[in-house]
């Protein structure tokens, strides 16, 4: 597995996707802190103890929203499209002529994805965070505001379910037909960016509490029970045929 995620990553490192999505995260990330620091510096009800579930809320969204953009632009560029052309020019039935195992290719495809994309993310909305806390609500309130239900859904649960979401497409790549797998990304993808809005702005959502990062890390378990199911079919048959248009 570590031979392919060393040369899946040492490839990604090196693409142009890779520099242009983290270029974007950086002008993100200044864009983010600096208008969130600026808005939030200039109103008076900062300071105030009932300003508290509404800078839970800014905070709490901050943790949530900027994982889900960076990670979601690292599966869209480069979840499947590597392992179209290792199917056509053959070097996905070279591998599989190594010792490598289906499920190693798998892993390793996997985390070669997730793991830079992951790191990025999570840099990205620590620095929002500490900026925002450090220059708009520390000066007024006299405390950071960091919501651990929030940090926990945006830094670890969120992340498990696009490392889920990876994992469907990433198999579906290898073992069946490549195109099959964006379906669900683009679903689920734009179904957060646009479903979860609808909710905050009814009052159903708040992504700031106990109840969402609950109902969040269910939804995420359901996901992964499926992909464990479908790993059956992973196997080289599969794989082979599946390279060969069958």
């Amino acid at each position: 597995m570590s031979i392919i995620l060393n040369r899946d990553f040492r490839e990604l490192r090196q693409s142009n996707a890779f520099r242009i999505i983290v270029i974007v995260s950086v002008l993100i990330v200044i864009a983010a802190a600096a208008g969130i620091s600026i808005v939030l510096g200039q109103q008076e009800w900062v300071g105030e103890a009932a300003a508290a579930p509404g800078l839970e809320l800014i905070t709490g969204l901050i943790a949530y929203f900027m994982p889900l953009l960076i990670l979601i632009s690292f599966i869209w560029s480069f979840a499947t499209l590597p392992i179209t052309r290792e199917k056509i020019n053959g070097n996905i039935e070279c591998l599989l002529a190594t010792p490598l195992t289906p499920r190693a290719l798998w892993l390793g495809k996997c985390l070669a994805v997730f793991l830079p994309g992951y790191a990025v993310s999570v840099i990205a909305a620590l620095l929002v965070l500490l900026a925002v806390n450090l220059f708009a609500i520390n000066p007024s309130a006299g405390h950071f505001i960091l919501p651990a239900p929030a940090l926990l859904t945006g830094f670890i649960i969120n992340p498990l379910l696009f490392l889920g979401l990876l994992a469907f497409m990433v198999l579906f790549a290898i073992a069946n037909n490549p195109e099959i797998a964006l379906a669900p990304s683009f679903i689920l993808g734009f179904g957060l960016m646009m479903g979860l809005p609808i909710g905050l702005a009814t009052g159903a959502v708040n992504v700031a509490s106990w109840a969402f990062a609950l109902w969040y890390l269910a939804g995420t378990a359901v996901v992964w029970a499926i992909i464990l199911y479908l790993s059956r079919l992973l196997n080289k048959e599969n794989i082979v045929l599946s390279s060969k248009g069958v």
